[in-house]
Protein backbone atom coordinates (compact mmCIF):
# COMPACT_ATOMS: atom_id res chain seq x y z
CA UNK A 1 0.00 0.00 0.00
CA UNK A 2 1.42 3.55 -0.55
CA UNK A 3 1.80 5.78 1.91
CA UNK A 4 0.03 9.28 1.77
CA UNK A 5 1.61 12.25 0.06
CA UNK A 6 2.93 14.77 3.06
CA UNK A 7 3.09 18.66 2.28
CA UNK A 8 7.13 18.27 2.04
CA UNK A 9 6.80 16.00 -0.71
CA UNK A 10 3.80 17.96 -2.56
CA UNK A 11 5.74 21.18 -2.16
CA UNK A 12 9.07 19.85 -3.14
CA UNK A 13 6.69 18.70 -6.82
CA UNK A 14 5.43 21.65 -6.81
CA UNK A 15 8.24 23.67 -7.18
CA UNK A 16 8.76 22.09 -10.44
CA UNK A 17 6.01 24.05 -12.10
CA UNK A 18 6.51 27.37 -13.49
CA UNK A 19 3.87 29.80 -12.87
CA UNK A 20 3.10 33.49 -13.50
CA UNK A 21 4.00 35.80 -11.00
CA UNK A 22 0.71 38.03 -9.82
CA UNK A 23 0.14 40.47 -7.08
CA UNK A 24 -3.49 39.96 -5.99
CA UNK A 25 -5.16 42.89 -4.38
CA UNK A 26 -8.45 44.17 -2.49
CA UNK A 27 -9.31 47.00 -0.49
CA UNK A 28 -11.39 47.26 2.32
CA UNK A 29 -12.07 49.82 5.27
CA UNK A 30 -10.20 52.40 3.63
CA UNK A 31 -6.78 50.33 3.58
CA UNK A 32 -5.07 48.32 0.73
CA UNK A 33 -4.20 45.04 1.11
CA UNK A 34 -1.73 42.66 -1.03
CA UNK A 35 -0.03 39.97 -1.58
CA UNK A 36 2.10 38.15 -4.44
CA UNK A 37 0.55 34.67 -5.42
CA UNK A 38 1.47 32.16 -8.34
CA UNK A 39 -1.69 30.05 -8.05
CA UNK A 40 -3.70 31.77 -10.29
CA UNK A 41 -5.12 30.71 -13.57
CA UNK A 42 -8.24 31.07 -15.78
CA UNK A 43 -11.51 29.74 -14.87
CA UNK A 44 -14.11 29.82 -17.97
CA UNK A 45 -13.99 32.44 -20.99
CA UNK A 46 -17.89 32.22 -20.58
CA UNK A 47 -18.35 34.28 -18.12
CA UNK A 48 -14.65 35.30 -17.69
CA UNK A 49 -13.67 33.96 -14.77
CA UNK A 50 -10.40 33.53 -12.94
CA UNK A 51 -9.63 31.36 -9.68
CA UNK A 52 -6.96 32.03 -7.15
CA UNK A 53 -5.76 30.28 -4.38
CA UNK A 54 -4.86 32.78 -1.03
CA UNK A 55 -3.60 31.70 2.60
CA UNK A 56 -6.42 32.26 4.60
CA UNK A 57 -4.77 33.78 7.50
CA UNK A 58 -3.57 36.18 4.78
CA UNK A 59 -4.79 40.08 5.47
CA UNK A 60 -5.55 40.01 1.69
CA UNK A 61 -7.31 36.90 2.12
CA UNK A 62 -9.35 38.71 5.22
CA UNK A 63 -9.68 41.87 2.65
CA UNK A 64 -10.94 39.89 -0.33
CA UNK A 65 -13.83 38.12 1.54
CA UNK A 66 -14.86 41.08 3.37
CA UNK A 67 -14.63 43.22 -0.01
CA UNK A 68 -16.08 40.50 -2.36
CA UNK A 69 -13.93 41.71 -5.05
CA UNK A 70 -9.88 41.42 -5.96
CA UNK A 71 -7.56 42.22 -8.40
CA UNK A 72 -5.06 40.31 -10.26
CA UNK A 73 -1.87 41.95 -11.08
CA UNK A 74 0.41 39.97 -13.90
CA UNK A 75 3.90 40.73 -13.17
CA UNK A 76 6.47 41.83 -15.82
CA UNK A 77 9.87 40.14 -15.99
CA UNK A 78 11.46 42.67 -14.30
CA UNK A 79 9.01 43.18 -11.54
CA UNK A 80 10.81 40.81 -9.26
CA UNK A 81 11.71 43.48 -6.53
CA UNK A 82 7.67 44.46 -6.47
CA UNK A 83 6.86 40.33 -5.96
CA UNK A 84 9.58 40.42 -2.60
CA UNK A 85 7.92 43.96 -1.54
CA UNK A 86 4.46 41.94 -1.84
CA UNK A 87 5.75 38.90 -0.46
CA UNK A 88 6.62 40.21 2.90
CA UNK A 89 9.93 41.95 2.73
CA UNK A 90 7.48 45.23 3.59
CA UNK A 91 4.11 44.93 5.01
CA UNK A 92 1.17 46.95 5.23
CA UNK A 93 0.76 50.47 2.77
CA UNK A 94 4.29 51.16 1.92
CA UNK A 95 4.29 48.44 -0.39
CA UNK A 96 1.98 50.78 -2.79
CA UNK A 97 4.50 53.47 -2.74
CA UNK A 98 6.96 51.85 -5.19
CA UNK A 99 4.52 52.54 -8.37
CA UNK A 100 1.78 53.86 -9.92
CA UNK A 101 -1.81 52.13 -8.52
CA UNK A 102 -5.36 53.11 -9.62
CA UNK A 103 -8.65 51.34 -8.90
CA UNK A 104 -10.98 50.15 -11.66
CA UNK A 105 -14.59 48.74 -11.40
CA UNK A 106 -14.34 46.67 -7.80
CA UNK A 107 -12.44 49.47 -6.64
CA UNK A 108 -9.91 47.19 -5.63
CA UNK A 109 -5.61 48.66 -6.57
CA UNK A 110 -4.71 47.72 -10.04
CA UNK A 111 -0.89 48.19 -10.70
CA UNK A 112 -0.74 50.57 -13.49
CA UNK A 113 2.20 49.06 -15.45
CA UNK A 114 1.16 45.95 -14.58
CA UNK A 115 1.53 43.32 -17.89
CA UNK A 116 -2.10 42.56 -17.19
CA UNK A 117 -4.84 42.87 -14.62
CA UNK A 118 -8.30 41.47 -13.64
CA UNK A 119 -10.20 43.29 -11.71
CA UNK A 120 -12.70 40.68 -10.38
CA UNK A 121 -15.67 40.08 -8.23
CA UNK A 122 -15.79 37.11 -5.87
CA UNK A 123 -18.45 34.96 -7.19
CA UNK A 124 -17.42 31.46 -4.78
CA UNK A 125 -15.05 30.61 -1.95
CA UNK A 126 -14.07 27.20 -0.80
CA UNK A 127 -12.32 26.94 2.25
CA UNK A 128 -9.65 23.78 1.89
CA UNK A 129 -6.60 23.10 4.39
CA UNK A 130 -4.90 26.21 4.94
CA UNK A 131 -5.86 28.02 1.91
CA UNK A 132 -9.05 29.71 0.57
CA UNK A 133 -9.77 29.42 -3.12
CA UNK A 134 -11.66 32.23 -4.87
CA UNK A 135 -14.27 32.72 -7.68
CA UNK A 136 -13.76 35.90 -9.09
CA UNK A 137 -16.01 36.92 -12.27
CA UNK A 138 -13.56 39.40 -14.47
CA UNK A 139 -15.59 43.14 -14.15
CA UNK A 140 -12.39 44.57 -16.24
CA UNK A 141 -9.26 43.84 -17.93
CA UNK A 142 -6.52 46.72 -17.75
CA UNK A 143 -3.68 46.27 -20.79
CA UNK A 144 -0.71 48.00 -18.85
CA UNK A 145 2.73 47.91 -19.96
CA UNK A 146 3.73 45.50 -22.76
CA UNK A 147 6.45 42.79 -21.77
CA UNK A 148 7.09 39.14 -20.90
CA UNK A 149 5.37 37.55 -17.98
CA UNK A 150 7.38 37.32 -14.65
CA UNK A 151 7.79 33.24 -13.74
CA UNK A 152 8.60 31.18 -10.87
CA UNK A 153 9.93 28.11 -10.41
CA UNK A 154 12.42 25.87 -8.89
CA UNK A 155 12.74 28.62 -5.81
CA UNK A 156 13.79 31.37 -8.19
CA UNK A 157 12.67 33.95 -10.48
CA UNK A 158 12.63 33.50 -14.40
CA UNK A 159 11.42 35.01 -17.94
CA UNK A 160 10.44 33.61 -20.95
CA UNK A 161 12.61 33.44 -23.59
CA UNK A 162 11.30 33.49 -27.21
CA UNK A 163 12.73 32.09 -30.53
CA UNK A 164 9.97 34.39 -32.34
CA UNK A 165 12.20 36.98 -31.38
CA UNK A 166 15.36 35.60 -32.21
CA UNK A 167 16.69 35.56 -28.77
CA UNK A 168 18.78 32.92 -27.65
CA UNK A 169 17.72 29.82 -25.49
CA UNK A 170 19.14 29.61 -22.20
CA UNK A 171 22.45 28.15 -21.70
CA UNK A 172 21.88 24.53 -21.95
CA UNK A 173 18.42 23.96 -23.45
CA UNK A 174 17.80 23.11 -27.32
CA UNK A 175 15.01 23.09 -28.81
CA UNK A 176 12.96 21.03 -26.81
CA UNK A 177 13.72 22.78 -23.20
CA UNK A 178 16.29 19.96 -22.38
Amino acid sequence: MNKPVNADQFKLGMRSLAHAVNIITAAHGGHRYGMTATAVCSATAEPPSILVCLNKTSATCGSVTKSKSFCVNVLRAEDSDLSNLFSGALSGEGRFKSREWSRLATGSPVLLDALVAFDCRVIKTLAHGTHTIILGQVAQVLFGKKGRPLLYAEGQYSKLASLAHGEPLPEGLDYWGF
